[in-house]
């Protein structure tokens, strides 16, 4: 099938139905009816512009807002799913306390470590996870405030900054 409409946002964010954020997603009024999800939008001369994703509809039919996952990141994707069938995400090998736990503590920024991977990025840096001491105290772990100068308010926040890394990038 074809539709036709406008981009009307550049830049947004929405939410998957996991519940995750999904940043920079482009926005239109073209239709995305099922069965459409995971084609191509396309502009007036053909050029791939994004990989259609999801429809926002109150009223349940197929019209609303579609928002659709742009062609840079289609194409730093697809190279790894051809070689190793999955998408390879920079990480900094932690488990990060939910930001509503940290919230009930009254620490209202950054992202605090509950759990490091032994070997991980995190555990190289010399990071400290959330853990218990000898008398049975709870220990907080290191909270991160910022990497590579870019602020960091709660746990999307580093999502959204290592969804532009590669795997190996060195980030301070």
């Amino acid at each position: 099938s074809l539709t036709t409409g406008i981009i009307s946002a550049l830049g947004r964010s929405m939410e998957s139905i996991g519940g995750r954020k999904i940043n920079d997603v482009i926005q239109t009024d073209a239709a995305i009816n099922p069965g459409n999800s995971g084609g191509p939008l396309l502009d007036s001369s053909g050029r791939l512009i994004g990989v259609c994703t999801a429809i926002y509809s109150p009223s349940g039919a197929y019209a609303g807002v579609g928002f659709v996952i742009p062609v840079d990141r289609v194409k730093r994707v697809i190279p790894q799913l051809i070689k190793y069938g999955r998408v390879k995400k920079a990480g900094l090998g932690v488990i990060l306390v939910p930001d509503s736990v940290r919230e009930r503590l009254r620490i209202n920024k950054g992202a605090m470590i509950l759990e490091i991977q032994p070997g991980g990025a995190a555990d190289k840096a010399g990071l400290r996870p959330t853990h218990r001491n000898r008398f049975g105290d709870i220990v907080y772990g290191d909270i991160i405030t910022g990497i590579d100068g870019v602020k960091i308010k709660n746990n999307e926040d580093i999502i959204s900054f290592l969804e532009k890394k590669q795997t190996g990038d060195v980030v301070h």
